[in-house]
């Protein structure tokens, strides 16, 4: 074969190679044939459920994203929210039912938190289920009982016409940093709370009221998170007020801040608690009965003081009161059925051969002289612009 044809056959060759390395190129390449229209899909920014005849009944919130990207700044008028409701045998069917008056493509990519009401917190595991079974759900979605109709949840006012999303429902943050009673719950810790053995879940009740605030001559109707529901494992036991287990914010993992009332009659004192940590050990020596002490260690600096008290006063005051608030909730808990310490799971987190032996399987309940000891003790780390009494 002479030069000029193998000279041929090797350009022939080499232009193929690449015409090849083209076309493999080009199918790697991302195209856009599932491009969406920003204008052709409503997201769905909040998502109730509830229960009733038999049917689900959800309902969705959506929000303007015009409010979406200015929620830091004031708007000029107040910001508009669409709720929809639908229902159907599951959520999903609800869901899909909704669907049917839409004008656009329902979406849940965006969806940041659920609202159950309490007619369907009986049916958390098939709510979770039906949510979960959803691609597009986020595990990372705040999750919320209320016994209020949904509708007032997702009406509520907000302060100088900012987003929707400026509230409790959406970011607690800024209110529990001010304001300590029980931590907002993602949907992720909800799920493993209530598939953790022996564990007792405590969802924060969102509901309104008008309580607290005006604009102008008018009571605005604002969210509230005002007590708990109670789950162990996936068994609904009841809601609960936050008036009625005052305790549970000292043991709380995310405590941020409370103010306590030192004293009383003539000399009273504000302190502002601004840390509590607490700390179980158990006596299992008594089979059947284990014996639980607690430690509570509070920091804190007075805000307030209202004639002459002393340092030891006002500390002893405190621990007296945190001391009182921790056993009346324990035994509110015991006249519920409620292990609102979640004493059984530390007995299958800490002492796992004796749960396995006294009480696995046996539906235990701590009885009233089981929590035998509370120790609290408060570090008053500044007195502020006061000056103390010695008591010397």
């Amino acid at each position: 074969m002479s030069s000029r044809r193998v000279w041929g056959c090797m350009a022939w060759r080499r232009r193929l190679s690449a015409a090849a390395a083209l076309v493999l190129a080009c199918l790697l390449l991302a195209g856009c044939w599932d491009e969406v229209n920003l204008q052709d899909v409503s997201y769905i920014s909040a998502l109730g459920v509830d229960y009733k005849d038999g049917q689900y009944n959800i309902y969705t919130q959506m929000i303007n994203f015009a409010a979406v990207a200015k929620t830091e700044s004031p708007q000029p008028q107040a910001q508009k929210i669409w709720i929809g409701q639908g229902k159907g045998d599951s959520v999903l069917l609800a869901f899909y039912n909704l669907s049917r008056g839409g004008y656009t493509t329902l979406n849940l990519e965006h969806l940041k938190t659920i609202v159950v009401q309490e007619r369907a917190l009986g049916k958390i595991a098939d709510v979770l289920d039906g949510l979960n079974r959803q691609r597009a759900s986020r595990y990372t979605s705040l999750l919320y009982g209320t016994n209020e109709p949904i509708e007032n949840i997702f009406t509520t006012e907000n302060f100088f016409d900012q987003s929707p999303l400026n509230s409790i429902l959406y970011m607690p943050g800024p209110h529990d940093v001010q304001y300590t009673f029980t931590r907002p719950l993602k949907m992720q810790n909800v799920v493993q709370q209530l598939r953790e053995p022996s564990m007792t879940t405590l969802l924060p009740a969102l509901n309104t009221t008008k309580t607290y605030w005006r604009h102008d001559s008018k009571k605005m109707n604002t969210q509230l998170i005002d007590g708990v529901f109670v789950f162990k494992n996936f068994k609904y036991q009841g809601y609960v007020l936050e008036k009625e287990l005052p305790g549970i914010r000292w043991l709380d993992e995310s405590f941020d801040k409370v103010f306590a009332k030192a004293g009383g009659d003539e000399n009273e004192a504000t302190v502002s608690v601004t840390a509590s940590d607490h700390r179980f050990r158990i006596d299992s020596s008594i089979p059947d009965k284990a014996v639980f002490r607690l430690n509570v260690q509070l920091k804190g600096h007075v805000v307030e003081l209202d004639g002459q008290m002393t340092e030891r006063e006002i500390v002893d005051s405190i621990e007296k009161r945190v001391k009182e608030e921790i056993e009346s909730t324990y035994r509110f808990g015991l006249q519920k059925g409620m292990d609102v310490y979640h004493l059984e799971h530390y007995l299958y987190r800490h002492h796992h051969s004796y749960w396995k032996r006294y009480v696995k399987g046996r539906d235990w309940m701590p009885q009233r002289d089981q929590l035998a000891e509370i120790e609290v003790n408060l570090n008053l780390t500044d007195t502020g612009k006061f000056q103390l009494m010695s008591g010397t």
